[in-house]
């Protein structure tokens, strides 16, 4: 379960996972990929099998840790991975990607779309003559219109994800015909490729009461080669069929049937022939017990998501900073990352960035003094902010015992890993961890979306489009429009550069000050990113056209079985 980053974010990867928003991205509750054995750095594995060579029909069982709690990719509570797994099935989105991450015009939807001018930036979009929303209403100007003014953040009825990039939009108005869109920006934005992604209709986002509640039961209306056949809450089932007014390429498929399963129990729904593929993460047993087991084969690929730690900043004790700086130093984020990713081989490497992940451009250590743990640091900050120590007892400030409460998803054995490494880590430096369990269905919506923590562990679902989706995590929350910053921590400065960032069409300078950003990030310890995590996915050894994808796209209509 997951967000996605400010792009887009998303993750249906087995632990909890949320989506970066701003560029396509999401996040997990206990998702890992992150190391491993070698796997390409730009590529994906997916068995690529030419559609005319796969049986037709057949249906796709494909595992979720939770039912989306919106269907609206674009509403503050659907960027989860498990929303975007399924939304991405059944809604338009104007690029397509390759496992680098490389983007080309996604032709079942757009016939061109093209940078028209750079000073004003201008983007004309052609929306294919054929494609209609589910409802027979032609897909127009008047969608990519209507999700321009929901999303920009200037009406606070719609509870949006993010406004990153709509924001700077200062109209979109109709070209040649009602199927060109012009859209002109009042400021530059580098990450325009991750706009309308995806694209709702003019019935959902010219209405906030539809836009925030219509979408909670299930998905309305659609356009996708997949439309949605039923949602069954007490099975916890999802079902897609063929859309049969889909004017692309026919699905391979039957149905794609979503089910809700905790991440532990998927590996034994694959052996059982339950499931057709799961995310295996860095779970070692999982991946060992899926090995050995007749026709499920191991798909690797170097995923775009990663491990992070957030830290709550109105929580009563680390509303401190010098407090934040001291416990960060006392986590060995490298002992981590040995424990969860070593078992599955390679070599496995903290990560020291909170934007990029080593197989992207920009990646640099900006982590400073918390590149390293330093206990003898740790024990000097606490004892300056405050928190004494008697022998070996738990540190206390004005009859306040230093207690962190930090909670994580039941059913995801990772992120009871890290947060048991991090207890005995933090007892070191007088600081008692009170692991809290919570439901995994519960754990973003009930307890990391309103705060209820202190600290907290999940995968970031990242995108292509790592500087703007990483946005709306880290910029400072304005009242109760937190974004996706869940950590609640932000400074000026950091929203500054941001904004700064994603008006630069220098990609080498954008890159440059978002690790200015990232260098402020550390030093505020908003979070600590642990590991990359690397795609990892066991799967049928006849399921073709999916499996571990790096950046890469899912064609839904392409997915199919060999004979």
């Amino acid at each position: 379960m997951g967000r996605p980053r400010s792009q887009a974010a998303a993750a249906a990867l087995a632990a909890a996972v949320l989506v970066l928003a701003g560029c396509t991205g999401g996040s997990d509750p206990g998702d890992a990929e992150g190391g491993g054995s070698a796997v390409s750095a730009t590529g994906n594995d997916v068995n690529p099998v030419d559609r005319t060579d796969l049986a037709g029909g057949g249906d796709l069982r494909w595992p979720l840790d939770q039912l989306p709690p919106n269907y609206n990719y674009n509403h503050l509570d659907g960027v989860l991975l498990s929303n975007a797994q399924v939304v991405f099935a059944l809604m338009p989105r104007p690029f397509t990607f390759t496992g680098d991450g490389t983007p080309s015009v996604n032709a079942d939807y757009f016939e061109s779309i093209e940078l028209t001018s750079e000073d004003p930036q201008v983007v004309t979009y052609d929306v294919d003559p054929d494609a209609v929303w589910s409802d027979g209403t032609p897909i127009t100007v008047a969608d990519l219109a209507a999700q321009w003014r929901a999303l920009n953040g200037s009406d606070p009825a719609y509870r949006i994800s993010v406004a990153t990039g709509y924001e700077d939009i200062a109209s979109v108005e109709q070209g040649e015909d009602d199927k060109q869109a012009v859209v002109t920006f009042a400021n530059r934005y580098t990450d325009w490729r991750g706009l309308f992604d995806p694209l709702y209709p003019a019935s959902t986002n010219g209405d906030p009461d539809v836009f925030n509640t219509g979408w909670v039961q299930r998905p309305q209306v659609t356009a996708g080669p997949f439309r949605l056949q039923g949602v069954d809450p007490t099975a916890q089932t999802i079902t897609l069929e063929r859309n049969p007014e889909w004017w692309g390429d026919p699905p391979i498929l039957d149905r794609i049937i979503y089910r809700t399963l905790d991440p532990d129990a998927q590996v034994d729904a694959l052996i059982n022939g339950e499931l057709d593929f799961i995310n295996v993460g860095p779970d070692v047993n999982k991946l060992q017990r899926a090995q050995g087991s007749d026709g499920i084969e191991i798909r690797r690929a170097r995923g775009p998501s990663f491990r992070v730690i957030t830290l709550n900043g109105t929580s009563p004790v680390l509303s401190d900073v010098a407090v934040r700086q001291a416990l960060a130093a006392a986590i060995d984020r490298q002992a981590i990352a040995d424990a969860l990713i070593g078992p599955l081989g390679g070599d496995p490497a903290k990560l020291d960035n909170h934007i990029f992940v080593p197989n992207q451009p920009g990646y640099q250590d900006n982590a400073g003094d918390l590149s390293e743990p330093d206990i003898e640091a740790a024990n000097a900050r606490l004892e300056q902010a405050g928190w004494t120590r008697e022998g070996g007892d738990t540190r206390t400030k004005g009859g306040q015992e230093l207690v962190i409460r930090f909670v994580i998803p039941s059913a995801v054995a990772i992120g009871t890993q890290e947060a048991q490494l991090v207890q005995g880590m933090l007892e070191e430096v007088g600081a008692r961890v009170d692991i809290q369990t919570v439901p995994v269905g519960d754990f973003f919506d009930t307890y990391v979306f309103p705060g209820d923590f202190d600290m907290t562990v999940f995968s970031l679902y990242g995108t292509p489009f790592p500087i703007s989706a990483a946005a709306s995590f880290y910029e400072q929350p304005e009242g109760d429009e937190i974004q996706q910053n869940y950590a609640r921590i932000g400074t000026q400065e950091i929203d500054d550069l941001f904004a700064q960032a994603i008006q630069e069409l220098d990609p080498d300078k954008a890159r440059e000050t978002a690790n200015r950003i990232d260098a402020l990030i550390w030093e505020e310890v908003h979070s600590l990113p642990l590991y990359q995590r690397p795609d990892v996915v066991a799967a049928a050894d006849t399921l073709a056209n999916y499996g571990a994808l790096g950046f890469a796209s899912v064609r839904y209509q392409d997915i199919g079985f060999t004979e």
